[in-house]
C-alpha cells in the first residue's frame, strides 16, 4: 500500500504543472530507456494501478466528469437515447455537439449525467470513453504516455500511478 497517495485536485494540478519536464523525461524513459516488453510494462502498470485504485474512491472526486469533454460514438448515443426513450437524433440534438473533426461529445460540462452525489446517473449505459477512463488497464500503455501526462492533472488515480511508476521502474534512481 502506498502511503503517499495524493487526492486533492488543486494539489494534483499544481504538482502536475511543476513536474512537466520530469514527466516528459519519464515518458522518454518508458519509450526507450527501460528493457521491458509492452506486456511486461502493461503488467507493472496493472499492478500499480490496482494498488492505487484500492485507495481512491472515484465518487469522492468525479473530476473527470466535471472537467473533461466526454466523447461519444454512435453506439453510445444509441444506448443513451434508448435509456431516455428518445431517438438517437433527439438525444443528439439535446446533449451532443460535433467538433470540427466530426468527433461527437457532450455539449455540457460537467457531464449532464453526473449526479449531485458524484455518481453517474447512466452508469449502466455510460459512454465507452467513460467506461475505459483512465485507460490504465488497456493494452499498450507505452503508446498512451502523452495522454497519461495530460491526465495527471485531472485524475488522482493517474497522478498517483504515474508517480509510483517512476519509483517502481527505477526512474528516480537514475541521473536525470
Amino acid at each position: 500500500m502506498n502511503d503517499r497517495i495524493i487526492r486533492e485536485i488543486p494539489l494534483i494540478e499544481r504538482y502536475s504543472r511543476h513536474n512537466e519536464a520530469e514527466d516528459m523525461r519519464f515518458r522518454t524513459y518508458l519509450k526507450v530507456g527501460i528493457d521491458h516488453s509492452n506486456e511486461e510494462l502493461d503488467s507493472v502498470v496493472r499492478e500499480v494501478t490496482d494498488d492505487v485504485w484500492e485507495q481512491i474512491d472515484c465518487t469522492k472526486c468525479a473530476n473527470c466528469c466535471k472537467s473533461l469533454q466526454i466523447e461519444v460514438n454512435k453506439e453510445d448515443i444509441r444506448r443513451l437515447a434508448a435509456k431516455f426513450s428518445m431517438t438517437p437524433q433527439q438525444f443528439t440534438r439535446k446533449y451532443v455537439l460535433t467538433g470540427t473533426d466530426n468527433s461527437k461529445y457532450f455539449a455540457a460540462m460537467p457531464c449532464p449525467f453526473l449526479g449531485s452525489d458524484n455518481r453517474c446517473t447512466v452508469y449502466d449505459v455510460r459512454p465507452a470513453a467513460c467506461r475505459d477512463y483512465p485507460f490504465l488497464n488497456k493494452y499498450g500503455f507505452r503508446t498512451r504516455t502523452f495522454m497519461m501526462i495530460e491526465s495527471t492533472a485531472v485524475c488522482p488515480i493517474v497522478f498517483n500511478v504515474w508517480d509510483a511508476l517512476k519509483d517502481r521502474l527505477k526512474f528516480r534512481s537514475k541521473k536525470q
